[in-house]
């Protein structure tokens, strides 16, 4: 076989480059907004969390996923990674909002106790999962919305 001359390398050297690079899109429902507590907590209404969940039997990396409110505020550019089955703690501002649990990552920004419509988005913008508004939940008592089950759409 005939080694390429340096002419022929830097063709497919600008092929390569010039190929688009495609993510791979995670299926729908993979990973579930499964709990938020909008209203904070009894110790502070600053301690908001939203907790994801993965419902599938392998690992999910989060690497450019987002989650993100229609009015831009929460924009959560998600890192790290979910187990099979698990779940990855979002925690505002701090690691101290839920005690027991270490977060998985911080972020800034308040939900609106009126209700937000949060889009769950993977490293190829495919969505994901969604919460169009807030079907559950207590400010006075402090009530999180939990989803009831994780493998059926988020608007029941």
């Amino acid at each position: 076989m005939k080694p390429m001359s340096r002419a022929s390398l830097a063709v497919v050297a600008v092929m390569l480059l010039a190929a688009p690079i495609s993510a791979h899109a995670a299926a729908k429902g993979s990973v579930v907004i499964n709990e938020i507590a909008w209203m904070g907590t009894t110790a502070s209404t600053s301690d908001e969390w939203v907790e994801l969940h993965n419902t599938t039997g392998a690992s999910i990396s989060l690497s450019g996923w987002t989650l993100k409110a229609r009015d831009g505020t929460p924009s959560i550019n998600l890192t790290g990674s979910i187990p099979a089955y698990g779940f990855f703690l979002l925690e505002r501002t701090s690691d101290d909002t839920v005690p027991a649990v270490a977060a998985s990552q911080i972020y800034t920004g308040p939900l609106s106790n009126t209700g937000e419509y949060l889009e769950l988005k993977d490293n190829a913008n495919a969505l994901i999962d969604e919460v169009p508004q807030w079907y559950a939940g207590d400010n006075p008592t402090k009530a999180t919305m939990s989803r009831i089950d994780p493998y059926k759409d988020g608007n029941i």
